[in-house]
């Protein structure tokens, strides 16, 4: 009985020896990392703009009178000349009948002012006649003379008005729907009729933040910045419903200053649009791409995290330990994102595995993404 205690015993102890030894450390994770490189790339902007016509004119009549005709379809193109609509011209071609009557009245009082004018001219030296009527038949021919003027101004006048009766399309473009029909009695206080816009070509127009302008276009252009250094940067339109546009644009236009309410800075793009397919007041994407290529540090979206302090990576180092490494980001290009600050060339990214490991933990790198081995698995 003794003998079989003291073996229970014996058990007992060494299993408490057994308990007390520290477990063996787990082996480090396995960590798939990329490696951050320079590669060329064409800058890019993306921002939310409005597109406006170039031209929008408002169709008013100057005239007053009962509308004839329309000549239009509402919706439809029409290009500068077009008739658009005709106003009952028979009271205004009156006038001009009477203006130009009244003009040949005129000139015959002339005509016969000049010939008494002339006629005493003769007579004066001779005593024919006094000083006195001689100074009459000069302001004889002084009136017949303002009253030519007179009269070709109001034959002028009436020629305007006439013309008026005729309103024409002043630029070519897309009209819109007629507030007036034949028959209604119009003129200078009746309102708008239509309107006309420009459609090709159209103009976005965007904000640019001050801090954007600054850090990209500033970059691109000269210390005055004008069109010219401008030309560089195509601009490409992306519509609501995520369709690109297939026209490349220009800039044409950047405002002279940051607006204090909002701090940015308008600028306008001026786009092709032989077919029509962009009407002003639509909201699109606009994209600003330099076609010179630039150089910079990429990252693979993969790679990288963001928290409350911001973005960024999980990096293996030297001694093949995690460390956190603060990022400043620049534009996305596919899969791959610009690195302005917190990276250099080098660097191992883990891209997968990101779930396991956090900083001070050392790893072990299963793979490198791009490299032979990786693309031999």
């Amino acid at each position: 009985m003794t003998l079989v205690i003291r073996a229970t015993a014996a058990v007992s102890v060494l299993s408490l020896i057994a308990c007390s030894e520290p477990a063996p450390p787990p082996p480090p994770a396995g960590v798939v990392v990329d490696t951050v490189r320079i590669e060329p790339y064409q800058a890019r902007s993306v921002y939310v703009g409005r597109l406006v016509a170039r031209d929008d004119v408002t169709i008013r009549a100057s005239v007053s009178g009962y509308l004839q005709e329309r000549r239009f379809v509402e919706g439809e193109q029409v290009e500068a000349g077009d008739v658009l609509y005709v106003i009952d011209p028979a009271e205004y071609a009156a006038a001009l009948a009477i203006a130009r009557a009244d003009l040949a009245a005129a000139k015959a009082n002339q005509n016969n002012a000049e010939r008494n004018y002339r006629r005493g001219l003769e007579l004066l030296p001779k005593g024919a006649i006094s000083q006195v009527e001689m100074d009459n038949l000069t302001a004889l021919k002084l009136d017949a003379d303002a009253r030519i003027e007179a009269a070709q101004a109001q034959v002028k006048a009436a020629e305007v008005n006439l013309g008026f009766t005729t309103i024409k399309a002043p630029i070519s473009g897309r009209i819109g729907r007629s507030q007036v029909s034949p028959g209604d009695l119009v003129g200078p206080s009746s309102g708008d009729l239509t309107t006309l816009v420009s459609i090709d070509p159209i103009e976005a127009l965007f904000q640019v933040s001050e801090a954007t302008y600054i850090d990209q276009i500033s970059q691109r252009v000269t210390a005055n910045p004008s069109v010219d250094d401008l030309q560089g940067v195509e601009v490409t339109l992306e519509l609501a419903d995520g369709l690109e546009y297939p026209e490349v644009g220009q800039i044409d236009y950047f405002g002279n200053r940051i607006d204090a309410t909002t701090g940015t800075m308008e600028a306008r793009a001026r786009i092709p649009n032989p077919y029509g397919l962009l009407v002003p007041g639509q909201y699109v994407r606009v994209t600003l791409q330099d076609t010179a290529l630039e150089e910079g540090l990429f990252v693979p979206l993969a790679a990288v995290q963001a928290d409350q302090q911001g973005a960024f990576v999980l990096v293996v180092s030297d001694q093949n330990t995690v460390q956190r490494n603060n990022l400043q980001l620049g534009e996305r290009v596919d899969d791959m994102v610009l690195v302005t600050d917190g990276l250099a060339a080098g660097d191992r990214v883990i891209v997968r595995g990101l779930q396991q490991v956090r900083p001070g933990m050392p790893v072990v790198i299963t793979a490198t993404v791009g490299s032979t081995a990786d693309e031999g698995n």
